[in-house]
């Protein structure tokens, strides 16, 4: 009788591990690439995790891929955990988030942006990835991705705080976008030429928006203007390898006191005054313009590639920003600053951590159909390499992360920049200074 039980308990074991092997099975093993993520199935089973965003959880995904709800799904099926998507609108986000993370509870994974740095790695909401993250493995490194550019600007005294990937729609720096026909009735070279060649230069963005602005139809008033954007003096900033801040010891301080810095200012005032490349009401409607013809060129993010592909067809044209004169970089244009970070509210770091990097990591075959998907976008292989070999140098905006920085930023005179900074310069550090005295 003793054996007839004994053999029915292990048929029954037999069964149950054949039906439900993550239940009997102690290390779930998954292959990408060169990495193997082994995956202990019984130590966060019960476990809750929550993950904050600003947009609801898709259910959708590009053909073959699998969607972020279904890339949860499964991280709960193998791991027992549960993982709980808590989302609220942008306008109510960083301020339920911090409240969150500062009562000790309810934040796990937390998606933020530049506007976090350095204050939340300073009041220690955020904890550093390097505890639970080996970013020196480079196989790992290769396997998910990681965009070089946002774990460097999320690097605060020696750690890492947040990352992403590059197999994601904002995997591109900011694009100046052309419109090829407009330069060829003009009879000017291609911008996307002149880089490949080493010759996209300020002055010859300069030289040939002044040939571009034109009355088309002579009735003696400007009607096509070369250029227009949002982002007026960031990319003249960063193009001619300007430091707004840089960080001592984990601080920021002020570094825009740099002739670098009066050149990039000076180019504003030049664009408007000499070459006369932008309409008086140049903030209105950029991307619009752009895209009916009034204007040759704008430089905006990677999420307009779509609507200006519609807009314009095969006369779309992507080209990074010219560099400046005292660049030593081929190129250095905007990137986006959205990344993921594990807040210091959380009650199991370690599982946070493995559902970021869960979530992050695309199978093989995944990151084929991404890519190919992304090498459609921008019109084909060519552009994509320029793009995320743009992408390595592509640098963060770290001004939003200084609450009145941008104010006096506007207050600075480009046609006298050099005398308009150092005036200027107290309340720069000042505005820095308040959000460390905030801290103390």
């Amino acid at each position: 009788m003793k054996k007839i039980l004994l053999s029915l308990i292990l048929i029954s074991l037999f069964v149950l591990t054949s039906i439900i092997p993550s239940f009997a099975q102690k290390i779930y093993t998954f292959k990408v690439g060169k990495y193997t993520f082994n995956i202990d199935t019984q130590k966060y089973r019960g476990k809750t995790i929550y993950v904050w965003q600003f947009w609801p959880e898709d259910d959708t995904a590009l053909p073959g891929t699998r969607s972020p709800k279904q890339v949860r799904e499964e991280f709960e099926k193998i791991t027992g955990a549960k993982v709980k998507i808590v989302y609220t609108t942008w306008e109510n986000y960083r301020p339920k988030l911090s409240a969150a993370i500062l009562s000790g509870s309810g934040a796990d994974v937390v998606y933020i942006g530049a506007g976090e740095k350095p204050t939340w790695m300073m009041k220690k909401m955020l904890l550093p990835l390097d505890r639970y993250i080996d970013f020196k493995n480079k196989d790992l490194w290769e396997t998910v991705g990681f965009r070089e550019s946002t774990l460097s600007f999320y690097k605060w005294r020696g750690q890492i705080y947040a990352v992403t990937n590059i197999y994601n729609d904002n995997v591109f720096p900011y694009i100046l976008y052309y419109n090829k026909e407009k330069f060829e009735m003009a009879g000017l070279p291609d911008p996307l030429e002149l880089y490949k060649q080493g010759k996209w230069t300020w002055e010859t963005f300069f030289n040939l928006g002044k040939q571009l602005t034109q009355d088309t139809n002579g009735d003696g008033k400007i009607d096509q203007y070369a250029y227009a954007t949002w982002a007026v003096v960031q990319p003249f900033l960063y193009t001619n390898d300007v430091q707004v801040v840089k960080y001592i010891g984990g601080k920021p301080v002020f570094a825009m006191d740099d002739p670098k810095a009066y050149k990039a200012f000076q180019a504003v005032y030049e664009m408007d005054a000499k070459y006369k490349m932008r309409p008086s009401d140049w903030w209105n409607d950029p991307q619009g313009r752009f895209q009916k013809g009034i204007t040759c060129m704008d430089y905006w993010g990677p999420w307009e590639l779509s609507g200006m592909r519609n807009a314009l067809g095969k006369k779309l044209g992507i080209v990074p920003f010219p560099k400046g004169p005292d660049s030593k970089k081929k190129s250095a244009d905007m990137a986006d600053d959205g990344a993921w970070a594990i807040a210091s509210s959380s009650k199991d770091p370690e599982l946070a951590a493995l559902y970021l990097l869960w979530m992050l990591t695309p199978t093989d075959k995944e990151k084929e159909i991404i890519v190919k998907s992304q090498i459609e976008r921008v019109g084909g292989k060519e552009i994509y390499d320029i793009l995320m070999d743009a992408a390595t140098r592509a640098q963060i905006d770290p001004i939003s992360g200084i609450p009145g920085f941008w104010d006096l930023i506007n207050q600075i005179d480009v046609a006298n920049p050099a005398k308009s900074i150092k005036a200027l310069k107290p309340k720069f550090q000042a505005a820095i200074d308040a959000i460390l005295e905030g801290l103390k």
